[in-house]
């Protein structure tokens, strides 16, 4: 079956706020619904992160079932259908196999060789495996992505330094401010994220204080790094003690807006630092200029990111090299897959044909002698081969090439296989 994968990034979507097209945990399940729910499509898993958005789905036919996959995307976030052409791209076949292997990479990441993106496509994928969205297509090809993930991480020195965004806005903050680990910091939000700057905050020796929407969670991470959990309708009343606040939670609303600016310590030097790394933004713009904080939202710290990574450019060569060796070997094996499928299909449609043909005109055949009757078995028979012979050649000539890809796409449109 046709494979397709959309996609909306950062990147792509400059100009726009990224945060309406990603979609949160608590939505995932029943947005995939809706996509999976579309004509065609037959398998579908949905990745969304605080940089990218994006469906690789396996589709029953590829002359419209395309289409319907851009209707059932757009639909499935809440927009028309041109303004998602506007910022997503559109992958097929072998371009969605290297690129979701690239993603898996880190390649596609601001920060390139991150690792959250590793986990993140794993989740994707084993929540889609688990509700019976991803079948043995997609099974294959996510399998695939995750062992060359792990494989440019461990082989090259992609992810040599600054390993997540996390750790950079935490590195960003240390920088900042210069406090050494002498500071309080909390951290708003305890997903991957929000776990992982709280996780390296503590590391720096910094006093950290834990808040979430579930209490509980907060609690447990607070236990695990000897961190302070606190309820997150009491966080604004220890405002003026921080050193740093960091964000990281998939919010719609702002949790802190221009009235909280007075809480924060108006004297303190350096002033109190904020990075925003929710999606959509935690933290209302307008305290962009407040004099007294420093505020950074995800492209800031994205930014801080690409003057820190220059080493790790010299490693992508060797990632695509590994990319590109991987891709070839997992659209060969799809195709001669394919291939070996659409031609035994082929062959079944045509002996049925030709035995339901038999069939019809047996009482013609009923004064013949056995023999006779065998030749005309025999003849019908070779018929059907020699026939079949030169396409099937074909087919097998170009097997693992685009060519053969379109051929053996035809043969199916053609016979209805």
């Amino acid at each position: 079956m046709p494979l397709v994968a959309i996609g909306i990034d950062r990147k792509s979507s400059r100009g726009s706020d990224f945060g309406r097209y990603y979609i949160s945990d608590d939505e995932m399940l029943d947005k995939l619904k809706s996509f999976s729910s579309a004509e065609g499509v037959e398998e579908a898993v949905l990745l969304s992160t605080c940089a990218r958005t994006e469906v690789f789905a396996e589709i029953t036919k590829f002359h419209g079932g395309i289409e319907e996959m851009w209707a059932s995307l757009a639909d499935t976030l809440g927009m028309g259908r041109e303004e998602l052409t506007s910022v997503a791209s559109v992958y097929y076949e072998r371009g969605a196999v290297a690129h979701l292997l690239r993603v898996a990479s880190g390649l596609e990441s601001e920060l390139i060789g991150e690792t959250e993106i590793l986990g993140q496509v794993r989740r994707a994928f084993v929540r889609s495996r688990d509700a019976g969205f991803c079948g043995p297509g997609l099974y294959g090809l996510f399998r695939k992505a995750l062992e060359v993930g792990k494989r440019a991480r461990s082989e090259t020195g992609i992810a040599k330094g600054i390993t997540s965004s996390a750790h950079a806005a935490a590195e960003l903050f240390s920088e900042t401010c210069g406090l050494e680990g002498d500071g309080a910091v909390m951290v708003v939000g305890v997903g991957e994220v929000g776990s992982k700057l709280a996780e390296a905050l503590a590391q720096g020796g910094y006093k950290v204080y834990v808040t979430s929407r579930t209490f509980q969670k907060a609690v447990n991470l607070a236990g695990h790094i000897n961190a302070k959990a606190v309820q997150m309708q009491d966080f604004k009343l220890y405002l003026p003690e921080l050193n740093g606040m960091f964000f990281a939670t998939s919010t719609r609303k702002h949790l802190l807006d221009i009235d909280d600016a007075k809480r924060f310590d108006q004297c303190r030097t350096p002033g109190t630092f904020i990075a925003d790394m929710g999606v959509p933004r935690n933290v209302d713009p307008r305290l962009d200029s407040v004099g007294w904080l420093t505020v950074y939202d995800l492209d800031g710290v994205n930014a801080f990111i690409k003057n820190a990574i220059e080493s790790r450019q010299q490693e992508v060569g060797q990632v695509e090299a590994i990319i590109e060796v991987e891709t070839s070997k997992f659209v060969d094996l799809k195709n001669s897959a394919a291939s070996a499928s659409t031609l035994r299909l082929l062959y079944g449609f045509a002996e049925e044909i030709r035995l339901s043909e038999l069939a019809r005109f047996s009482g013609r055949l009923d004064g013949l002698t056995d023999a006779q009757k065998k030749a005309v078995e025999s003849l019908t028979y070779g018929i059907v081969q020699k026939m079949l012979h030169r396409p099937v050649v074909k087919v097998k000539e170009h097997s693992g090439s685009k060519r053969g890809e379109r051929l053996v796409e035809d043969l199916s449109f053609l016979f209805d296989l």
